[in-house]
């Protein structure tokens, strides 16, 4: 009898406890997100992109700030943009999605190009150096993720 009256008091609890689980985890807070971008390779390129889209879907419109931070190899990727549509596409469904590609100055420097070279990048998108920028959006609450 004992053992019974137990599992009747305890059903209630664990009933409400799987109820609030489920809850909280359809629900996040509002995020700021930092993508560190600086690999050569356009499918890694494009799975990140996948990434981002998927994080903007789940979180819903206006409850994820994301920027992408580009240097190194990767700004081959916005290099050949300028002539691929396929990779256009891509940063232009992120961009409308308000996602905010940063361009390291001293890679654009180590490749000798300029901002104007790369698909759609205007001189605000460009600081001089990807890695402290980093640092500095993770200052302002921005989570960091390198897919």
């Amino acid at each position: 009898m004992a053992h019974s009256l137990k599992r009747i008091l305890l059903l209630p609890f664990l009933l409400l406890t799987f109820l609030s689980g489920s809850v909280i985890a359809d629900e996040y807070q509002e995020q700021k997100v930092v993508y560190h971008i600086n690999y050569e390779e356009p499918k890694r390129i494009s799975a990140t992109f996948a990434n981002m889209a998927n994080h903007i879907n789940q979180l819903g419109e206006g409850r994820v700030t994301i920027k992408a931070v580009v240097h190194g190899p990767a700004i081959k990727y916005f290099l050949e943009a300028s002539e691929d549509e396929a990779k256009q596409t891509a940063i232009d469904s992120l961009r409308l999605n308000d996602v905010q590609f940063i361009i390291c100055g001293n890679s654009l420097d180590g490749f000798k190009i300029t901002h104007e070279d790369l698909y759609e990048v205007e001189a605000e998108d460009v600081v001089q150096a990807g890695l402290p920028e980093i640092i500095h959006l993770q200052q302002q609450g921005y989570f960091y993720v390198r897919p």
